[in-house]
C-alpha cells in the first residue's frame, strides 16, 4: 500500500488557513481588505485579548446576497478575477477567496451581511470550519464579521502566539497602514473597548497621517511629489530629526496596497546618506503609482511583499524622488515649544564671547569675505603635522549642483553672537531666531565636502609626514593589502613592510594629527565584519571627523563667521557626514512663550 494519501477537506482547510491567517493581525488585515474591496466608506474594528479572544470588523460596504455569502465561505471563490490572466492586472486588495474560509476554519465565526436593496440580510455561523447556522437576519446594509477564540482548534499554533500586548501591537500596525492606504475611508479602531485610532475619511492624507504619526511628528514631515518615467511618487518624508532605530515608521504603498519592500527601503535610506546616524531610519509615507503589469503582488501568501520587473530603474527613480523632497526644504532641527531652560543655565555660566558687540541695538547683518583656510594652522591649540610647504588658501566652494543650491537657499544667513561651552556657536538669523551650531559637526561637514570636491577633480593636496608604522593582525593586514589603492586615492599612502606591518608616508593636507593605530584598526575591522560597508566612504568620514575642530576649543569671531558661511555652501549643511545634526533653531515665538511674553 502506498504511503502518500490525499488529506481530507477539513485537514486541508486547516493547513490552508495557516498560510493566510498566521496570526490575529493577518485575520484583521484580510477582513479590512474585504471591506475596502466592498467599497466601504466607514470601517469599525474592535479587538480584545490581542485578537485571540475577539475580532469584530463592521463596514458599510455593498454587502452580499444570500447565495454570495455562502459562496464566499468556499475555498477559491472570488468576485475579483475570472481567468488566470486577470491576476497580473487586479487592483483590488485581495482576490484569492481564501480569507473567510481560512479564518472560519480556525475560529468561532459569525458573518452578517445585507445589500442595500435587500429587506433582510444573511447570518452564517461556523465553528472550526463546520456550518452551525444559516438564516435570514435583520442588519444594516454592509457586512459584520465577528471572530472569536481564534486558533481554538489548532492549539499548536495558538501556543506560539506572542503576548496579548505584542499581538495588539501587530494589529495596530496593520490597521494604521490600511488607514493610511485609504485616507478616503473613515476608520475607527478600539482595543479592549478603548479607542486607539480614528480617521475622518475626508481623503486628506495630512489628516490621516496626523492621526497615525501624531501631530508633533507630522510637523517634521516634508511633502513628496515626484514623477518619473516608471513611477509617480507622492506622500511625505521626514526631516532627519525624525528617525528611529527600526523601520516601524516607514509606510510604503504600491497602487494603494501597503507593502514591505527591501528595494524601496534601501533606496529611501540611500537618499538620506550622511543625513542620519548609522542604524537610524527615517519616517516616510510613500505612495507609488506604477503600471500593474510592472509589479507582481503575489510572491507572498499574505501579499506583504511584491516584486518589480524593472528594479534598477525603480530604485533610481525612488532615490531621485526622495532626494528632491529633501533638497527642497530646510532640514534644520527645531527645538520644540516644550523646551525649558535647565535650572543651572543662568546668565552667570553662559560663557559668551561677545567680542565687544553692543547688546542693543542688534548689529546689522553685513556680508563678510572671511574664508575657511584649509591650512593645518587654521585653528589654535591643535597639534599639527607640518606640511612640506604651506598650501595656497582655497576659497569656499560655490554651489555646483541644484541639490547644493537648494541647500544653500534654505540655510539662513546667520550673525554670530558668541560661543557657548567652547563647543557651540550661538547665532541669530535675519528673522531674529536663535541658532545653535555644533562647531565640530559643522566643520566636519565642510571638510567632507571639500574632500569630495578635491577627489572629483583629482586635486587633493597631499603632504609627506614622518613615517608612521602600524602592526596589524593577519586579517586586518589582508584587508589593508587589498585596499592600498583605495587609501592612496584618499591621500593615505601606505607601504607594506613585511610581517603584517605597514608604513604610512603621507596624508591629505588638511590633516593635523597623526592617524592612530586604533582608528585604522576600527576601519579595517568594519570592513571585515560588515559585508556592505563602503570602506572608501567610511574612510572619508573618519578623515573629516579627525581633522575637524573639536569640542572645548575656543574660536575667534572671524573663525566662527567663516565656518557658518562655508557650512551654508555645503551639499547638506544640516548634518555631519555621520548624520548628527550640525544646527538647531529656537524660534523667537518659542522663546517668548517660555518667558511668558505671549
Amino acid at each position: 500500500m502506498g504511503k502518500i494519501k490525499v488529506l481530507d477537506l477539513h485537514t486541508a482547510n486547516k493547513i490552508a488557513a495557516g498560510e493566510v491567517v498566521e496570526r490575529p493581525a493577518a485575520a484583521v488585515k484580510e477582513l479590512i481588505e474585504n471591506a475596502l474591496d466592498a467599497a466601504a466608506t466607514h470601517i469599525d474594528i474592535q479587538i480584545t485579548g490581542g485578537g485571540l479572544e475577539m475580532i469584530r470588523v463592521v463596514d458599510n460596504g455593498s454587502g452580499m446576497a444570500p447565495e454570495d455569502a455562502v459562496l464566499a465561505l468556499e475555498r477559491h471563490a472570488t468576485s475579483k478575477i475570472m481567468t488566470a490572466e486577470d491576476i497580473s492586472t487586479v487592483l483590488t486588495m485581495g482576490f484569492r477567496g481564501e480569507a473567510l474560509p481560512s479564518i472560519a476554519a480556525v475560529s468561532r465565526f459569525r458573518l452578517v451581511t445585507r445589500r442595500q436593496e435587500d429587506f433582510l440580510g444573511t447570518e452564517i455561523v461556523i465553528e472550526g470550519g463546520k456550518l452551525v447556522k444559516q438564516q435570514e437576519a435583520g442588519s444594516p446594509a454592509g457586512t459584520e464579521v465577528k471572530v472569536e477564540d481564534l486558533f481554538f482548534n489548532t492549539p499548536a499554533r495558538r501556543k506560539f502566539m506572542k503576548s496579548a500586548g505584542a499581538e495588539t501591537a501587530r494589529i495596530t500596525d496593520t490597521v494604521q497602514r490600511l488607514a493610511l492606504a485609504r485616507p478616503d475611508v473613515a476608520f475607527h479602531f478600539s482595543v479592549d473597548e478603548k479607542t486607539k485610532l480614528v480617521t475622518s475619511g475626508n481623503g486628506q492624507l495630512e489628516d490621516a497621517a496626523g492621526q497615525v504619526l501624531g501631530l508633533q511628528n507630522l510637523r517634521q514631515m516634508l511633502p513628496l511629489a515626484w514623477e518619473g518615467s516608471l513611477v509617480t511618487l507622492h506622500g511625505f518624508v521626514s526631516k532627519p530629526a525624525l528617525c528611529r532605530a527600526n523601520r516601524n515608521l516607514q509606510y510604503i504603498f504600491v497602487n494603494k496596497r501597503p507593502i514591505r519592500s527591501p528595494l524601496i527601503s534601501d533606496a529611501v535610506q540611500t537618499a538620506y546618506h550622511t543625513l542620519l546616524p548609522r542604524n537610524r531610519f527615517p519616517a516616510v509615507i510613500i505612495y507609488l503609482e506604477i503600471n500593474p503589469e510592472d509589479v507582481d503582488v503575489n510572491v507572498h501568501p499574505t501579499k506583504r511583499e511584491v516584486r518589480f520587473s524593472r528594479e534598477r530603474d525603480l530604485y533610481r527613480q525612488i532615490l531621485a524622488g526622495v532626494k528632491s523632497a529633501l533638497s527642497n526644504a530646510s532640514l534644520i532641527k527645531e527645538i520644540q515649544d516644550n523646551w525649558r531652560p535647565a535650572q543651572k543655565e543662568t546668565a552667570a555660566n553662559l560663557s559668551l564671547h561677545d567680542y565687544g558687540l553692543p547688546p542693543q541695538p542688534a548689529p546689522a547683518f553685513k556680508p563678510t569675505t572671511v574664508i575657511f583656510d584649509r591650512t593645518p594652522q587654521t585653528y589654535p591649540g591643535d597639534p599639527a603635522i607640518q606640511p612640506a610647504a604651506k598650501p595656497t588658501p582655497v576659497p569656499a566652494t560655490s554651489p555646483e549642483t541644484s541639490h547644493q543650491a537648494n541647500a544653500s537657499r534654505h540655510f539662513p544667513a546667520l550673525h554670530v553672537l558668541g560661543q557657548y561651552l567652547r563647543t557651540y556657536i550661538l547665532a541669530q538669523s535675519e528673522e531674529d531666531d536663535l541658532y545653535l551650531i555644533d562647531q565640530h559637526a559643522a566643520h566636519e561637514r565642510v571638510l567632507y565636502d571639500l574632500l569630495k570636491k578635491d577627489l572629483s577633480t583629482g586635486e587633493l593636496p597631499v603632504q609627506e609626514i614622518i613615517p608612521q608604522t602600524y602592526e596589524l593582525d593577519a586579517q586586518s593586514a589582508a584587508v589593508l593589502e587589498e585596499s592600498l589603492k583605495l587609501f592612496t586615492d584618499l591621500g593615505l599612502n601606505f607601504e607594506t613592510f613585511g610581517n603584517n606591518t605597514f608604513i604610512l608616508r603621507s596624508v591629505p593636507m588638511f590633516y593635523k594629527t597623526p592617524l592612530k593605530q586604533e582608528e585604522l584598526q576600527d576601519l579595517l575591522e568594519q570592513a571585515k565584519t560588515e559585508k556592505k560597508i563602503n570602506l572608501f566612504e567610511k574612510t572619508m568620514q573618519m578623515m573629516s571627523c579627525k581633522a575637524a575642530i573639536k569640542a572645548n576649543q575656543t574660536l575667534e569671531l572671524p573663525e566662527m563667521t567663516a565656518l557658518l558661511r562655508n557650512l551654508a555652501q555645503t551639499t547638506q549643511p544640516y548634518t555631519c557626514p555621520h548624520g548628527r545634526p550640525t544646527v538647531m533653531v529656537l524660534n523667537k515665538e518659542t522663546i517668548a512663550k517660555n518667558f511668558g511674553r505671549i
